[in-house]
């Protein structure tokens, strides 16, 4: 990994997403863009000439990016700012760099609800993965592994392989978890049918097996287990999984492939009730 965009907006989310951003970028030995984005609806809204919202964001930024430096010594790091609607900007930039870092507040209120949902509109519009941090994320934490959630197709192989090369780096140890079951009015239709579903259960479980196995010959000295999970949401599954993980990586089809209709529903609700910084891997 050679570049990280980082999307900064001057608030508090922003600064979580930038701290983990350089984390990532010192880690990897990679440069940092911090990027911020004028909106031009909004700055006629707000009435403020635009050049003197530029300078303001100039200063921000040069401020943020000298933190950084120095709370991260030998961090490359650069800023740039460009001018359009929030999300096509930030996939474009994504474009241009080896991963993208942006924050959320994931909930907080209605209009946070709505925005949450940029995470998955930018990762299904790009082809490299998209972080998104929750503005809580405490750096400090003692949270440690990385947990990928594996889906029923193979739109999770490169986020498998994401998070083996950070569990890897971070000597840590990697849980593949794969949710599976039926709604609660279907899983009783079936066990009135006589067809339960513990079969079903069994199949997913060889299945994480068998790959856990895979990645043992490839990395072998990868900590590895894998758990298939019944429950009637994935997402409620890959939520709880997450809450004492230090990263969870979803994998989606980019969107060369069926982009929005693949995995999208539960990356979507995962993404508004996160629990720790998440990554969106799209399948190349």
């Amino acid at each position: 990994m050679n570049s990280i965009v980082v999307g900064i907006d001057g608030t508090e989310r922003g600064q979580r997403a930038l701290e983990w951003a350089a984390r990532s970028a010192e880690r990897e030995g990679a440069g940092l863009t911090l990027l911020a984005i004028i909106d031009e609806s909004a700055v006629q809204a707000y009435g403020t000439p635009a050049e003197d919202l530029r300078s303001s964001i100039e200063q921000m930024l040069e401020a943020e990016r000298a933190r950084m430096i120095e709370r991260h010594p030998g961090l490359e790091a650069s800023t740039a700012i460009v001018t359009g609607k929030i999300v096509e900007c930030l996939a474009d930039a994504a474009q241009k760099h080896d991963m993208i870092v942006m924050g959320s507040h994931h909930g907080a209120s209605v209009g946070e609800t709505i925005g949450g949902a940029k995470g998955l509109r930018v990762s299904i519009s790009t082809d490299v993965p998209t972080v998104v941090v929750p503005s809580d994320w405490d750096p400090d934490a003692e949270r440690t592994g990385i947990v990928v959630g594996i889906g029923p197709d193979d739109s999770s192989d490169d986020a498998v392989q994401f998070g083996a090369r950070v569990a890897l780096l971070l000597d840590e140890p990697l849980r593949l978890v794969s949710a599976w079951g039926l709604p609660p009015m279907l899983s009783r239709s079936a066990e009135a049918m006589g067809g339960g579903l513990r079969p079903v259960g069994a199949q997913f479980q060889r299945n994480l097996d068998a790959l856990v196995e895979r990645l043992k010959e490839q990395h072998p000295s990868l900590q590895v287990t894998g758990e298939a999970i019944e429950g009637s949401a994935p997402s409620r599954v890959l939520v709880d999984c997450s809450k004492e993980c230090r990263t969870l990586v979803l994998g989606t089809h980019s969107r060369k492939a069926l982009g929005r209709a693949v995995f999208g529903s539960v990356t979507h609700s995962v993404l508004l009730n996160l629990q720790t910084p998440t990554v969106v891997v799209p399948k190349q």
